[in-house]
């Protein structure tokens, strides 16, 4: 009997197990509520967040259309057309596809022209590798140390020629080159005097084909992205790894998108484009006369080198140089006015190298007795009535498009992006029927930051990042 009356609880440890039951399906309700709240509110937090990405991806998608389909650049128009740029311009237009108006706001900011053009260079690079590969780039890898190597020669030649020039000022005291007469009645003109004259010509008068217009066209007036105070992004961003040779990415990118004297684009505000990249005038006729001044330059010196290694024209120039120091009544002056009339000669078949590379022909880096075109004779009539006016076909070596190569490869790649700009902005602008764009209110990159209201005050932050790539 007491045993059985054992096995049953008493009243009040009923109870109390009534009360710890109790107890446990309140925590086990408690606990199931929180992961209910918890649960709703990651996916409110989740929904928010998918708002707002889905949001920036779609104002993203917005893209300049003109500015891919021309340049191969992504850039999203932060004035939408009306030609002022604001912030808010871009977070309206978040709430168009589904974010809430007044929790976003931009907490990080890159336009096209920032950091001197390198987020432009970003994209070129990025072009580049997908539309050539490794391949050319290799063929171009070393070309900026041999553009290098050639002005460094030019520069000495330069200076070479300055003391010769100014040792032959002080020898002939008068410090003026006019013609003299010999006895038999032959006219002939100190070397100094036909350098001059060269000298003081046109440049493109000189070289360029007569039968080939040249472009008047200058944007001088209408300053560029480069030319004016740009506004700037904001904020950190995710860096950038830097390449070892950038400028190997814009030789390959700016002959696919701009155009030169060979290939000028005729319905482009410039026509020499890749002349304005080295020249940096708002005018053709400056850039053509500066760069055709730099490749007479680089020409001058190899032509120099293979004078002085043919002994045949150094013979005929010794022989003109004594007639000359003769007639200026100073035999002394022989090994000067020769060096002189070297120099001239050099000049003059640079001049001539010029007119083959403008008319679409090649010029061999150094000369050979073959390849070389102006007589002595020629010397003395170029740029005259009786100058031919032909440089030759040249069937080898450099072209006018290579030396252009060569020149960009001297210019600093900041010079080269901002520049770049310039022709992209003014082509938009004047051809593109996109007259309110500007590169430095052109957005690459964002980052959005949100500060969302769920429920109860409870508030939801977080950062949303978005870059064309």
């Amino acid at each position: 009997m007491g045993k059985f009356k054992n096995s049953f609880l008493s009243v009040e440890e009923t109870a109390q197990l009534t009360v710890m039951l109790s107890l446990l399906i309140f925590i086990l309700l408690t606990f199931a509520a929180a992961v209910l709240e918890s649960a709703s509110i990651q996916t409110s937090k989740n929904m928010r967040r998918m708002d707002v990405e889905r949001a920036v991806e779609s104002v993203f998608a917005e893209y300049q259309k003109e500015l891919l389909e021309e340049y191969d650049i992504f850039g999203l128009d932060g004035t939408y057309q009306s030609g002022t740029y604001s912030e808010e311009r871009v977070t309206d237009r978040m709430t168009v596809y589904g974010a809430l108006s007044g929790e976003n706001q931009v907490e990080g900011i890159r336009f096209l022209s920032d950091g001197n053009g390198q987020e432009f260079a970003e994209q070129v690079i990025r072009y580049v590798e997908n539309r050539f590969g490794v391949d050319l780039l290799k063929e171009l890898a070393g070309k900026e140390e041999e553009a290098q190597e050639q002005e460094a020669e030019a520069e000495d030649y330069h200076r070479q020629e300055e003391e010769t020039e100014q040792k032959m000022d002080e020898l002939l005291a008068s410090g003026e080159a006019s013609p003299e007469v010999s006895e038999e009645g032959e006219e002939t003109e100190n070397p100094l005097g036909i350098l001059q004259k060269l000298k003081r010509k046109v440049l493109t008068e000189l070289v360029l084909p007569k039968d080939r217009s040249i472009s008047q066209k200058s944007m001088e007036g209408m300053p560029g992205v480069s030319g004016r105070e740009r506004r700037t992004g904001k904020g950190s961003m995710p860096s950038w790894e830097a390449k070892q040779s950038e400028k190997l990415y814009f030789i390959a990118y700016i002959p696919e998108h701009f155009g030169s004297y060979i290939e000028p684009g005729e319905d482009h505000p410039l026509e020499y484009e890749q002349e304005y990249l080295i020249g940096g005038s708002p005018d053709d006729m400056e850039n053509l006369q500066e760069v055709l001044g730099r490749i007479r330059n680089l020409r001058m010196a190899p032509n120099y080198i293979y004078l002085q290694s043919d002994e045949t024209k150094k013979a005929e120039v010794r022989i003109l140089a004594g007639v000359v120091s003769t007639l200026l009544g100073n035999p002394e002056l022989t090994d000067v006015v020769s060096q002189m009339i070297l120099m001239v000669w050099a000049y003059g078949e640079s001049i001539m190298d010029l007119r083959t590379l403008t008319s679409g022909g090649r010029v061999p880096a150094a000369k050979s007795r073959e390849t070389w075109k102006l007589s002595l004779s020629g010397l003395l009539k170029l740029g005259t009535s009786e100058d031919s006016g032909s440089g030759g076909a040249g069937e080898s070596g450099m072209k006018y498009e290579d030396y252009l190569k060569i020149l960009l490869f001297l210019e600093s790649k900041e010079t080269l992006s901002m520049r770049m700009l310039d022709l992209i902005e003014w082509n938009m602008k004047t051809r593109l029927n996109c007259p309110s764009f500007e590169a430095d209110a052109c957005i690459t990159k964002m980052r959005i930051q949100s500060i969302c209201s769920l429920r109860r005050g409870i508030t939801y932050q977080f950062s949303t990042y978005y870059a064309y790539q």
